[in-house]
């Protein structure tokens, strides 16, 4: 329930809760949009990957809206206008079975082109994994989940998909229901998003639970800030520190310390794809990203090395690699 309160605070007045049919909403036509161009809407920082995504084998259906969690998730969004249109929770299972197998390699080339699509931004591969990759909060991720999440979201929810959605929780289904309710306010119109399913109260329980799996199943691995901020918010790098690319590389490549094609400097930033600068051509990179177009340019058949963690391969002068440099400073501070 939302109140409007008078500009000499002495009144409040109850605004009334409307309708999208009633207000002459659409589902692609407005929600979508607004959903896309703020996806926090549905609870979360969301980055949008793909809108009516079609590319399925032998199917004509649509997914509303294909995003990506900070976890590495593919994150399903199927959107309805009212509670009356049924099987949303089956078409979004149907969608979410659909990409599970879909990895980055694959999403790059529907990134690039939404990307083109609605902000006329040209990316190259190179440009949109590292896009990509900056948008996850882990260091160690090189590939996505084969578990896509679910968003419902609408203005409301049947019972049955409400029984449905908590079912499925209950076999480890990341599927949740975000309601959103229109309000008219003079000639505007106000929405208010609430994660209904997940229960609020019951939210940071679910959490707790699943980062504790999470850990159980990757042996130990920790949530932690990335490399190479750890490296340089604690001086373990300096700005113009050389890094040689000679750790763990594959049979094919051949490390020559005074080749440029395996030096690079620090450059102290920690933006998106400007923590290293190239000795062969002086362009900054994302370290992971340098790695990978390293690894492609060098295969005998240019093959995509998949997924890479450059922290692990770039050594410092002392031949350390700066994971392991990372590494041993969290584990100092125990």
């Amino acid at each position: 329930m939302i109140f409007s309160i008078s500009s000499n605070l002495d009144k409040a007045s109850k605004i009334t809760e409307s309708s999208f049919c009633g207000l002459n909403i659409w589902e692609r036509q407005h929600i979508e949009e607004w959903v896309r161009t703020n996806p926090e809407m549905l609870g979360e920082d969301l980055l949008v990957v793909s809108i009516e995504f079609d590319r399925f084998s032998n199917s004509n259906d649509r997914l509303d809206v294909l995003a990506l969690d900070r976890s590495g998730n593919l994150v399903v969004v199927e959107l309805k206008r009212d509670s009356a249109a049924g099987y949303a929770d089956l078409q979004a299972i149907r969608y979410a079975a659909m990409v599970s197998s879909m990895t980055v390699e694959v999403l790059i080339p529907y990134y690039i082109a939404y990307r083109i699509k609605y902000y006329s931004e040209t990316l190259s591969d190179g440009d949109a994994r590292d896009q990509i990759i900056e948008f996850v909060e882990s260091d160690s991720f090189s590939e996505l989940s084969n578990k896509p999440r679910i968003i419902l979201c609408s203005e409301g929810f049947s019972q049955e998909i409400t029984a449905t959605v908590l079912w499925m929780r209950g076999f480890d289904i990341d599927i949740s229901c975000v309601k959103i309710t229109p309000y008219k306010v003079g000639e505007q119109i106000v929405i208010v998003p609430k994660v209904v399913i997940p229960l609020e109260e019951a939210k940071q329980y679910l959490i707790d639970i699943k980062r504790k799996e999470e850990v159980k199943e990757q042996s130990g691995r920790k949530y932690r800030p990335k490399t190479m901020k750890i490296l340089i918010d604690n001086n373990l790098v300096q700005a113009g520190d050389k890094i040689f690319l000679k750790n763990d590389l594959d049979s094919y490549i051949l490390f020559e310390e005074v080749n440029p094609i395996f030096q690079a400097e620090i450059t102290g930033k920690l933006g998106q794809s400007d923590a290293v600068r190239w000795a062969k051509d002086g362009e900054e990179y994302s370290i992971s990203g340098l790695t990978w177009r390293i690894f492609k340019d060098l295969h005998p058949e240019k093959k995509d090395p998949g997924g890479v963690n450059g922290n692990w391969h770039w050594v410092n002068i002392n031949g350390k690699s700066l994971l392991e440099v990372a590494e041993e400073y969290l584990a100092s501070k125990i």
